[in-house]
């Protein structure tokens, strides 16, 4: 792929990662507590989140996304296929910068890295759900409504079991490198600060963002805009302003004032942008953005605007 294009799309590309990894790790933890509670995952919404070549689910968007940003990068190091098997617990690698940091391209290489591993595992998941979805039940079925001797049965009964422990072994290795690929990427995305796109992403999806990152979210917030939340909102609604979306821009504000996140400059575009909203429309609630044909009373005691 075009260097050049890669580029100048990186910023979007970057929010994409964010954004699909959030997703997939979200929907794959829904799957892992199916798992406890019944016993299976379903086949049906893994065939969805992986996709095939021609209509690709968010987990393949997912994987191509990383190897275009950590693969096809100019400053990308080209790791060799080696013909040699890595041995079991894989090689030791102690080299760090000499602020005892991570070479940033290591990083890189390590969430993509993730990716890959958790994408090709969650296929082979997809195929234990198939089986276990139609020919475990099938060998059950067969067992209780036809007479069969216990030669013939017995040594395929244990099958089914060895293919829900395949599962078991599989999500944990799904979940477990999925989530340290995110305590990778939250690091990762520090020197995203100017990155109005992820702001925008972030600001609009906290719920899912916070979800999925967890206990890393307020680490990886204090690391993009060092403990100044106020900074995240207002990338965020300068980037709606920049694609003409003024009211998205206003309720995001309304919305971190609310929250207690919005300082003296926060308050000054908030000002603006509901001046100009009330000129423009003034129907708009100018406190909680709504559009009403009734006088608001959000600004007076009583009831707010519903």
């Amino acid at each position: 792929m075009n260097g050049g294009w890669l580029v100048a799309n990186r910023d979007f590309l970057v929010r994409d990662l964010v954004r699909d990894y959030c997703t997939v790790y979200s929907l794959l933890a829904d799957q892992r507590r199916r798992f406890e509670a019944d016993g299976a995952v379903s086949y049906s919404a893994l065939r969805d989140l992986l996709g095939e070549s021609m209509r690709k689910g968010v987990f393949w968007r997912l994987k191509d996304t990383a190897h275009h940003l950590f693969r096809n990068t100019p400053h990308a190091v080209d790791l060799t296929e080696a013909d040699a098997p890595p041995p079991p617990d894989g090689d030791p690698a102690p080299r760090t910068l000499p602020d005892g940091t991570d070479d940033p391209r290591a990083l890189e290489a390590l969430i993509d890295w993730c990716v890959g591993y958790a994408f090709h595992e969650c296929a082979k998941l997809k195929e234990d759900a198939f089986q276990g979805q139609h020919y475990a039940n099938r060998l059950v079925q067969i067992a209780r409504s036809m007479t069969v001797s216990v030669e013939a049965y017995n040594p395929l009964r244990g099958l089914g079991g060895q293919t829900a422990e395949s599962s078991t072994r599989e999500l944990a290795r799904i979940m477990h490198v999925l989530g340290h690929g995110l305590r990778l990427l939250a690091r990762y995305l520090a020197a995203e600060r100017q990155n109005t796109r992820l702001a925008r992403w972030l600001a609009s999806e906290e719920a899912l963002a916070a979800k999925a990152f967890g206990p890393s979210y307020d680490l990886l917030l204090d690391a993009l805009y060092d403990s100044d939340r106020e900074r995240l909102y207002l990338l965020a609604a300068r980037d709606f302003l920049e694609a003409g979306r003024r009211a998205p821009a206003l309720g995001l504000l309304l919305r971190a004032r609310a929250a207690g996140h919005l300082g003296m400059e926060g308050h000054k575009l908030l000002a603006s942008l509901s001046q100009t909203e009330e000129k423009n429309n003034p129907g708009v609630c100018a406190e909680c953005g709504r559009n009403s044909p009734l006088p608001c009373l959000c600004g007076l005691e009583g009831p707010a605007c519903s």
